[in-house]
């Protein structure tokens, strides 16, 4: 995504026998209609895909966690994400951001994967699900690994995730069967 290198539009209008790839498989099956499938129409556009449904659920887990606006969600913010940072970020904040925007766009990629390549029906919320269960697995990764590392280390590594993931209003990281998340 950072180098330009998805393979998308025009790459598969250039490859013999693949040139139906260079469209919107989203588009092409729900209104039957050929619509050149750029990042852009992809990440933010397509009203077939359920990826405004998954920046949706993104902007919700953001307010549940953080005090600051939500940035306007641009190709050049989706670029730029592994660098965006607050000044004075005292509850992680930039980590949060990052984190969101990069599952968001994983949630929308592997739903295009599975409705182009594998010829997969896939619904509106099915993306913004598939983003929820992202995010709900990496904080349980997160958080049971901390149970490997010595006791210092742990506490301080668990004090850090409860910051980044709103332990009480996103969270509960301290549920005896492990880590829930609250997506409401």
């Amino acid at each position: 995504m950072l180098t330009g290198r998805i393979k998308c539009g025009t790459f598969w209008s250039k490859v013999p026998g693949h040139t139906r790839r260079a469209h919107c498989s989203f588009c092409k099956k729900v209104q039957n209609i050929e619509v050149i499938e750029t990042e852009q129409h992809m990440w933010l556009e397509c009203v077939n895909s359920g990826q405004a449904h998954a920046w949706e659920t993104a902007v919700k887990t953001w307010n549940k966690t953080s005090n600051k606006n939500w940035p306007p969600i641009t190709l050049g913010t989706i670029r730029g994400s592994a660098v965006l940072t607050f000044e004075e970020d005292f509850n992680k904040d930039s980590e949060r951001l990052r984190i969101l925007i990069s599952m968001t766009i994983w949630a929308i990629w592997k739903s295009k994967i599975k409705n182009s390549i594998n010829d997969q029906v896939v619904t509106l919320h099915e993306t913004a699900q598939g983003l929820k269960e992202l995010i709900s697995d990496l904080i349980r990764k997160s958080w049971n690994a901390t149970r490997f590392m010595e006791e210092g280390m742990k506490a301080s590594r668990r004090n850090d995730l409860k910051k980044l993931w709103a332990d009480g209003s996103l969270t509960d990281l301290g549920c005896p069967t492990g880590p829930e998340v609250d997506f409401t």
